[in-house]
């Protein structure tokens, strides 16, 4: 499979996946959120890039039923019913919120994840008084995907949590080195400065 890098990290390029690692990486986040046959899952980004397409990817690994919509800042704006599962950016989530109908689904969706960039305190602040699962992830394409989750809500935390097999650790440079041979046929050198906790948490 063909994916696109956005550029967010350097020169955007094409890379070329085999599909047995996106299916891994699909059943990591299943089997950590505990996604089922009977969850619905929102396509709301465009399959181009790594978020879209891991959301089709998860929903034919799991069996979870997709709910496409075409890629806009108000994805939730013409759903009938809510979906249990969800991925967005952060301006998808902020513009969803100012809408009161909008927010009032957001907080029925049991699991969110949110990345693809960075959260601002204000938008962080109000996550964090939802009574749904809202999660920040950490990730790239290089690694299919998030390789590491932030809880926001309904219990927050201020550091990301690597998923069951991923290996992670600093290099000279002080940057992020990913071990995870089922996702990347070779460690992944970033160039994001990273600070580690005890607990393994960074």
């Amino acid at each position: 499979c063909e994916l696109h890098t956005s550029g967010s990290t350097g020169t955007p390029k094409t890379i070329v996946v085999e599909r047995e690692r996106m299916e891994a990486s699909a059943r990591m986040t299943a089997d950590f959120l505990g996604l089922t046959s009977a969850d619905t899952a929102l396509l709301c980004m465009p399959t181009r890039y790594i978020a879209g397409m891991m959301m089709v990817v998860r929903a034919e690994v799991v069996g979870m039923r997709l709910l496409r919509v075409p890629p806009s800042h108000h994805p939730l704006a013409q759903l009938t019913e809510v979906p249990t599962f969800a991925a967005m950016v952060p301006s998808q989530v902020y513009e969803t919120l100012r809408v009161p109908a909008e927010r009032e689904m957001f907080q029925k969706i049991r699991h969110v994840i949110i990345g693809g960039g960075g959260l601002d305190a204000g938008l962080e602040a109000e996550l964090r008084t939802l009574p749904n699962h809202v999660w920040h992830s950490y990730g790239m394409t290089e690694t299919l995907s998030h390789i590491a989750l932030r809880p926001i809500s309904p219990e927050w935390c201020g550091t990301f949590r690597p998923l069951p097999g991923i290996q992670v650790e600093q290099d000279a440079e002080g940057c992020l080195v990913i071990d995870a041979p089922h996702l990347c046929a070779q460690r992944l050198f970033t160039h994001d400065l990273v600070e580690f906790h005890q607990d393994g948490s960074f």
